[in-house]
């Protein structure tokens, strides 16, 4: 009897553990299946958001796109406007004021009409020079050193001055993004024509180096800051924060001989 009572037992328990186990299986079962359709609900807003995402990523790209034909377009028409608008304009006034010197009148006056010829004549450079600025190639199209040449071909060409260029190592030359090729080259253009307008040059002298990374020089024979009236901070700032933004080291010494600009960019691919 007592056999038969511990069997009943031992029977009675392994069917109760049994049912337990299957329950909870079955309860398992239940919370995979929810665990799976949350999983797939899940996964079907991540897809709908990709989607959604390169909709609008698409969209972003097409309206960029765009603004940059619009944006070229209208460089293109201001500096139509300005050639041959403004620029006509102004020849005219030069011819007429050169008209003034065959009259007779005095010396005072006849010197007074040569400056304002000379003013004139910097203002059509300046102008034709902003001409050339806003119809340059964009700065995927071209290595940095075709860009500095071309800058320094313009200079001398509507500026009048002596503008010299030398490049070292040009077989070095890395890739440059665009956005860092175009700082670098505001940088130089900057500080070219702060030295050709304010620092009673007459050489402008600015070399390139690919050795090592990337370094610029640009110095003239002039004045240094402080004879330019400005003090140190004078026609800096800008190209210092153009510097900072893309991780440039500059550095501007004034001496008694001119002004030194060295600038070096360090290759980080």
């Amino acid at each position: 009897m007592g056999k038969m009572t511990y069997a009943i037992v031992l029977i009675s328990s392994i069917l109760l553990l049994t049912v337990y186990f299957l329950y909870r299986l079955k309860k398992i079962q239940r919370t995979k299946a929810e665990l799976n359709r949350t999983l797939e609900e899940a996964q079907k807003i991540i897809a709908n958001a990709m989607a959604r995402n390169k909709q609008l990523e698409a969209s972003l790209q097409h309206q960029l796109k765009s603004n940059e034909e619009l944006f070229k377009t209208e460089r293109k028409r201001i500096a139509t406007d300005l050639h041959d608008d403004i620029i006509q304009r102004m020849v005219v006034v030069r011819f007429r004021i050169e008209q003034l010197l065959y009259y007779p009148i005095h010396k005072r006056a006849e010197d007074e009409v040569k400056l304002l010829h000379r003013d004139l004549e910097s203002i059509i450079g300046d102008i034709r020079y902003l001409i050339d600025d806003l119809v340059q190639p964009k700065f995927e199209l071209q290595t940095f050193t075709e860009l500095v040449k071309s800058l320094v071909d313009r200079l001398a060409r509507v500026l009048h001055r002596k503008v010299e260029f030398n490049v070292q190592y040009e077989d070095d030359e890395f890739h440059l993004a665009p956005h860092i090729k175009r700082e670098l080259y505001y940088i130089i253009q900057e500080a070219a024509q702060n030295s050709l307008n304010h620092s009673v040059a007459f050489i402008l002298l600015i070399s390139l180096s690919w050795e090592n990374g990337l370094s610029v020089i640009i110095e003239d024979d002039g004045q240094g800051l402080l004879q330019r009236g400005r003090g140190e901070g004078y026609g800096t700032v800008s190209i210092q924060q153009r510097a900072v933004a893309i991780g440039a080291d500059l550095s501007i010494k004034s001496t008694s001989r001119g002004l030194v600009i060295l600038l070096e960019y360090k290759n980080s691919q």
